[in-house]
């Protein structure tokens, strides 16, 4: 609910999930990035729709979409409850990464109020674990670099 709220109280709000899924109304930016994860350097894809006033962006890699491709009935964070997947470190470190490259990146003009990127001037929202290391990159890769 903070999102569409912070949306109608006249803000730009930008959403960043894994993609998990085919979601149907979100359509391939064609925008890609480069991170880096563990020793490999991974390319991540981006899809967006708009919902609700809220640009909803999705991190399109084959490390998110296997884990439930098909409707396997695979859990998203480990095979069964209480047991991660052995690679959940390298997911979330390149969600977090991709998050922080999105507002730069992406030329979104789905609103009637805002167009192009976001740009450099925004707030991140790191709401679970899976985003704990946004201010981690954010003060090290970051603002080292005067970003």
């Amino acid at each position: 609910g903070l999102p569409p709220a912070l949306a109608a109280r006249g803000h730009r709000v930008m959403t960043i999930s894994p993609r998990y899924d085919q979601y149907k109304d979100a359509w391939d930016t064609s925008v890609a990035v480069e991170v880096k994860v563990g020793d490999s350097i991974e390319i991540v894809r981006f899809f967006h729709c708009y919902k609700r006033g809220v640009d909803r962006v999705f991190v399109d890699h084959p490390m998110f979409l296997e884990k439930v491709w098909g409707k396997t009935a695979s859990k998203i964070y480990g095979p069964k409850a209480g047991l991660d997947y052995l690679d959940n470190e390298l997911r979330f470190s390149l969600l977090c990464q991709a998050a922080l490259e999105a507002p730069k990146v992406l030329n979104l003009n789905s609103s009637n109020y805002f167009s192009g990127p976001y740009g450099e001037d925004v707030l991140f929202i790191a709401n679970d674990w899976h985003t704990a290391l946004i201010p981690c990159y954010l003060k090290s890769m970051y603002q080292s670099r005067g970003l």
